[in-house]
């Protein structure tokens, strides 16, 4: 059983360390969306497992009522944290993937909800208690949301994201990001009439200074 200080893990880990098909796709799916390491994908693989051998099994059941029952509360359950639709079936379940878990997971709700400019920013705001559901502060990357709560996801009554000026808001900091952009080309291009202009002034006087030449060669003949 353990000690209930040090819980046993809730996950699988892979059969195999070294299998590269694996290891690319694993740094894909950090990278999409904002992993903290590889156990997150582990727990995923591990969850969409269980769903589907629950799935085989009711199929195999299915003539049993009570298996009935059991396959419309599965269902109904992954239609309440949105990863099936309300018409889905236990094939439905079969197809799952790793990625129908991350999709849910509030860091990446977060995100595309326009809540932060990048996955990894969400990451950020959840640990520092910036986002709340339903009121209620969540500090906790990898909650599952609800179709529910999932509109309720919104800045926390304490951030000072609330405001709309805040420099970390998406939109302000694009906005930010155009400006920026927009004085780097005015500047590059007050930078290029400069270097034109300098060039210019350079060849009048290198013109000049022959025509001074040429005149004082005439005088002296």
């Amino acid at each position: 059983m353990g000690h209930p200080k040090f819980p046993s893990k809730h996950y699988d880990t892979p059969s195999h360390p070294w299998q590269k098909v694996r290891i690319e796709q694993e740094a894909g799916l950090i990278h999409q969306y904002g992993l903290k390491n590889k156990r997150e994908i582990w727990k995923a693989n591990t969850k969409v497992r269980e769903m589907r051998r629950q799935a085989r099994k009711l199929t195999a059941n299915s003539s049993d009522e009570q298996f009935q029952k059991e396959k419309n509360l599965l269902l109904a359950k992954l239609n309440r944290l949105g990863m099936l639709d309300e018409n889905a079936g236990l094939e439905d379940v079969l197809r799952m993937t790793p990625e129908s878990f991350l999709e849910r997971r509030l860091q990446t709700q977060v995100y595309l909800q326009g809540l932060s400019s990048t996955v990894r920013q969400a990451r950020q705001l959840i640990v520092h208690g910036h986002i709340s559901i339903d009121g209620a502060v969540a500090r906790v990357p990898g909650i599952l949301v609800t179709r529910p709560q999932e509109k309720s996801i919104s800045y926390s009554p304490a951030s000072a994201l609330n405001s709309d000026l805040h420099p970390v808001r998406p939109g302000i900091q694009e906005t930010f990001e155009d400006e920026v952009e927009g004085k780097t080309q005015d500047n590059e291009k007050v930078k290029g009439e400069s270097e034109d202009n300098a060039k210019t002034d350079a060849k009048t006087d290198s013109k000049k200074d022959k025509e001074t030449e040429t005149d004082k060669e005439e005088e002296k003949k």
